[in-house]
C-alpha cells in the first residue's frame, strides 16, 4: 500500500480488477484477463487447480491463462458475478474477498439463446485475491477460490474442455 493512495482509491482499484477479470472471462478477452495478474501468481482453486500445480508455488500467469482458456473457450457463454467485496489494507497485505456466482452455458441451438437445466452449470463460492502494485496498477499475485456449491449439469465442464481443445486444433 502506498502512502499517496487513499484506502478508497485502493478499494476502487481492486473492485475494478475483479470487474475486468469477470468481463474478460465472459467476453473471452484474454488480454483483459491477463492484465489483472502479476507475471507470476499462486493459484488455489482447490480440486479445480490441483492438477495444474502446487498452490504454494508461483506459476507463470500465461500458463494459468492457458488452463482457463482450455475450459472457458468451450462454453458458448459464461456470466461471472463477483460481489460483496471485503478488504484488508495494511502495510503487510492488500487483499480482497468477494462472492462468486458464475453460470457456464452450452447452448443446445447456438442461434437461439434459450437454455434448460441440462445446458447450464452454476458455481458459487468466494474468491480471496492478494495484490501487489506493479507500475502503478494493483495486480493479483495470489488467487484462491473456495467453491461453496455447484448446481446444474456438472458434466458440461468436461464437454467444454473437449470443445475448447477442438477449437484450439488439438
Amino acid at each position: 500500500m502506498t502512502s499517496t493512495e487513499t484506502a478508497l482509491e485502493i478499494k476502487s482499484a481492486l473492485i475494478d480488477n475483479y470487474n475486468h477479470y469477470a468481463e474478460g472471462l465472459d467476453s473471452k478477452n484474454w488480454p483483459m484477463v491477463r492484465a489483472c495478474f502479476a507475471d507470476e501468481v499462486m493459484i488455489d482453486y482447490g480440486s479445480i487447480s490441483d492438477p495444474s500445480g502446487d498452490s504454494d508455488v508461483p506459476r507463470r500467469t500465461d500458463d494459468w491463462l492457458k488452463i482457463l482458456q482450455g475450459v472457458i473457450n468451450g462454453f458458448d457463454m459464461t456470466r461471472h458475478a463477483i460481489t460483496n467485496h471485503r478488504f484488508i489494507l495494511s502495510e503487510q497485505r492488500v487483499s480482497c474477498r468477494a462472492y462468486l456466482c458464475a453460470d457456464h452455458i452450452i447452448l443446445p441451438n447456438p442461434g437461439v439463446p434459450i437454455v434448460g437445466g441440462e445446458d447450464v452449470v452454476t458455481v458459487t463460492g468466494e474468491y480471496t485475491n492478494s495484490y501487489m502494485q506493479i507500475d502503478g496498477q494493483w495486480k493479483i499475485c495470489r488467487s484462491e477460490l473456495a467453491v461453496n456449491w455447484s448446481s446444474g449439469n456438472i458434466a458440461l465442464f468436461g464437454t467444454a474442455t473437449e470443445r475448447a481443445l477442438a477449437l484450439a486444433g488439438g
